[in-house]
């Protein structure tokens, strides 16, 4: 079971950097399945280490304190994007992007500086960050991060994705416009 687990996550975690960073932010969707599949090979090997070098750094942690920094983690990262996608209809991908990042860096450093990282496994006095979880810090900062970055875009992509909302609200919440499935 947990080797499937680890499968599941190591596949899941390519996938998202082979598809969707590398294939559409990073080159726009110019890119053949080849280079592709060396990036999703290149992401399992670098996840790999990373998930390693954490696990021997957090060695002597309670398993609950890190399946609460996942939720944090999570909840600071994609709760803001997935909430404004459905229901503001002025989010722009910059918006998403930028402010989803800005929620992710803000719950990690705010993790590192709490007394969980800072005091029990760096070994200092006292913790910079008084609270073990940042999730509800870190998720303000993602949700003004994607509000001010996705107002300000003033970019005619980001038009074109304002323009777009109201039809994807009603097939999102209807089913109505939606297609047959289709091969890629």
């Amino acid at each position: 079971t947990i080797l499937a687990v680890v499968a599941g996550l190591a596949l899941a975690g390519a996938s998202a950097v082979a598809l969707d960073l590398y294939t559409h932010v990073l080159r726009g969707g110019n890119v053949n399945e080849k280079a592709q599949m060396a990036v999703s090979k290149g992401a399992v090997i670098v996840l790999g280490v990373v998930a390693i070098v954490l696990g021997i750094v957090f060695e002597k942690q309670n398993i609950a304190f890190m399946v609460g920094l996942a939720f944090s983690v999570a909840a600071a990262t994609n709760f803001p994007i997935l909430f404004l996608s459905m229901y503001w209809s002025k989010l722009t991908t910059r918006g998403a992007v930028i402010g989803g990042a800005m929620g992710l860096i803000t719950a990690l450093t705010l993790t590192v500086l709490s007394p969980t990282v800072w005091v029990d496994v760096l070994h200092h006095q006292a913790a910079i960050f008084p609270y073990k979880y940042p999730a509800l810090f870190a998720m303000i900062a993602a949700f003004v991060g994607i509000w001010l970055f996705s107002v300000t875009d003033t970019s005619a992509k980001a038009r074109a994705e304002r323009e777009k909302f109201f039809a994807q609200f009603v097939r999102s919440q209807t089913g109505l416009g939606a297609s047959e499935a289709v091969d890629h």
